[in-house]
């Protein structure tokens, strides 16, 4: 049986934990180690379940403890091999252990336990972007975030998928008369920037996913609103949805 849960989604940190008991992966990891193990012990897992971690980039808020859980658990650490190459400063920073570190190319297959796991390209302003898909026999879990525009190969990514893990920043209209700078708001709305939420439920609808949840994650707590996020959720999202709030925990979930 596979379990899954988010431990945290937004600017303050983020992490996604799929877990059978035994063999537990990260798709992400950015909390301190000692926040990571309070988040996971609210799920009855132990960091010593935790086979690897996969980092969608390199951002701080998705990668500022991929560095402390290798070094003090010793968990292989996987990345798009651009992002090692273009970012060379910022994966030193991490100091990952030698030896922890590999790197991957989109839709080469790493096996984890019961676990396989492979990456597709997203559209972020951070070299070596990418998303992931978790498959647990039969099931299939996706996560997309972090990206301003979506693709024909994630629509059809999402079609296969039981599980979604969906970006939904921000709110046009909330972006557009907030506090943010002119410079922030064009790079939030850019094509290197994030999902606004009717992009989001554009992206539902043309990838005609029809599997059994929808988690909208790393929610804006300045440009965007869950009850705004969730009432506009009620009318559009084809199947049961989340609206993951920053910060909090979600799941888990067994099938």
């Amino acid at each position: 049986m596979v379990s899954w849960a988010v431990l945290g989604s937004g600017s303050s940190g983020n992490s996604y934990l799929f877990s059978d008991g035994e063999t537990s992966l990260l798709i992400d990891q950015g909390f301190s180690v000692v926040e990571l193990k309070r988040r996971l012990a609210r799920f009855s897992t132990t960091i010593d379940t935790v086979a690897a971690a996969f980092v969608t980039h390199l951002h701080p808020d998705h990668a500022r403890g991929i560095g402390t859980v290798a070094r003090m658990h010793r968990v292989p650490i996987w990345m798009h091999a651009k992002a090692v190459e273009l970012q060379a400063g910022l994966v030193s920073d991490l100091r990952i252990p030698a030896g922890l570190l590999n790197v991957v190319n989109p839709f080469d297959v790493v096996e984890v336990g019961p676990f396989s796991v492979f990456c597709f390209e997203t559209s972020h302003d951070c070299a070596g972007s990418v998303g992931w898909v978790v498959a647990y026999g039969e099931e299939r879990f996706m996560v997309l975030t972090d990206t301003g525009v979506t693709n024909e190969v994630q629509r059809t990514l999402a079609r296969d998928a039981q599980v979604l893990f969906l970006e939904a920043n921000y709110d046009r209209e909330m972006l557009r008369t907030g506090p943010y700078p002119p410079y922030l708001k064009a790079r939030i709305a850019s094509r290197e920037g994030h999902l606004s939420n009717d992009e989001a439920f554009t992206f539902l609808s043309e990838s005609g996913f029809q599997g059994s949840h929808v988690y909208f994650i790393h929610i804006s707590d300045t440009n965007n609103s869950v009850d705004l996020l969730e009432a506009a959720a009620s009318r559009l999202s084809p199947v049961p949805f989340t609206v993951c709030a920053k910060g909090q925990c979600y799941g888990m979930v067994g099938s």
